[in-house]
């Protein structure tokens, strides 16, 4: 070794001793979903993840997460003593005056008319925030494109857990350590990333045949570990005889909310839209939901029998269904295919998802 290469050494070596023992403060990343780079590994899948990616990270005081949107997801970090906030809330009014093809009033005539939460409505994208322990930090409905993220500073020590307001179960936690703990470099945050992008990559591509309903039923979409979830009905295509009996359900710990809905929905996807079925789907991605796309067409726990002429037109819905145990959302509802046809249904809330029902 040179006496100018030794030199060298000592003086870089100085140079890193003299920096400041408390460094400057950083930024970790979190995915508000499946991260952008591996969406399309899950294409062929039909699945997605409702997680948080990663799932959990480790920061010092002073320092900051940023939550990137990576899908149709949320962020709510609640104040203390507080619950995450629900979806949907009462826009201070009643439903009133709605009738189906027949002329007969609809049984949620006088209940409460619902919307997305008007705090949901609040966007917090590309701002930053501080957290307090007394106050509610959420990012609001990823409604726009190309929405930056929403970056939380946190200033004391603790762990704080956030979650998603549109599926139930979806949670991530933020462990906030003194300045001088170790926390896990920008690179092992990312391996941890690949890793359970990896996971959940191989759940969903064996979830669609893990399932297997009961006889004369059909579940609503299918879950599996780490959020993973399938978004199609299982069985797809159900044949029965008539007078047969159906249940529509929700998976166990389901991280997602569907319908099952039948009536006229047009030919194929390009007449869905200007149809009955298509229209109340439509209402969804409105600030004023229509009543029929979220609460069951018939009076909750009735016997309903299926025909062409139910409410005129052969209409009939579950309503917003969903297998959280603390949701008070149901998650299954039942209806007798009494004649024999072809019945098509769909997910309100993911036209995209489609099945059938044939009796014979």
């Amino acid at each position: 070794m040179t006496r100018r290469t030794t030199w060298a050494l000592v003086s870089a070596t100085a140079a890193t001793l003299a920096v400041p023992a408390v460094a400057q403060a950083a930024k970790k990343t979190v995915y508000m979903g499946t991260p952008p780079a591996s969406q399309k590994s899950f294409g062929t899948t039909g699945s997605d993840v409702n997680a948080y990616f990663p799932s959990n990270v480790r920061i010092r005081t002073g320092d900051s997460v940023a939550f990137s949107p990576a899908g149709f997801h949320t962020v709510d970090l609640p104040g203390t003593r507080q619950q995450p906030l629900a979806p949907f809330a009462s826009t201070g009014k009643k439903v009133a005056g709605l009738n189906d093809e027949a002329g007969s009033p609809f049984w949620f005539n006088g209940q409460d008319e619902l919307g997305f939460d008007p705090r949901l409505t609040r966007l917090n994208y590309g701002k930053t925030l501080v957290r307090r322990s007394n106050s509610r930090i959420q990012s609001g409905l990823p409604l726009g494109p190309k929405l930056r993220p929403m970056t939380v500073r946190f200033p004391k020590t603790g762990l704080f857990s956030y979650y998603c307001n549109l599926h139930p179960g979806m949670k991530g936690t933020v462990r906030v350590v003194g300045k001088r703990s170790p926390v896990p470099s920008k690179r092992a945050d990312a391996a941890r990333v690949k890793r359970q992008v990896a996971s959940a990559l191989a759940v969903a591509k064996k979830l669609p045949t893990s399932v297997k309903p009961a006889a004369n039923t059909v579940s609503l979409g299918a879950d599996g570990k780490g959020g993973v979830h399938y978004f199609g009905f299982l069985p797809e295509n159900l044949s029965v005889p008539a007078g047969t009996t159906v249940r529509f359900a929700m998976p166990t710990k389901s991280t997602d909310v569907h319908t099952a809905t039948i009536g006229p929905m047009g030919a194929d996807q390009a007449s869905f839209g200007a149809s009955y079925v298509g229209k109340i789907a439509g209402s969804l991605e409105q600030p004023s939901i229509d009543p029929r796309a979220l609460y069951p067409s018939d009076v909750p726990g009735s016997a309903v029998t299926l025909s062409p002429t139910l409410h005129g037109n052969g209409f009939w819905s579950s309503g917003a269904l969903d297998g959280f145990a603390r949701s008070p959302l149901p998650a299954a509802s039942l209806v007798t295919f009494s004649t024999p046809g072809t019945y098509p249904y769909v997910c309100l809330i993911h036209p995209f998802m489609r099945g059938r029902v044939t009796v014979r």
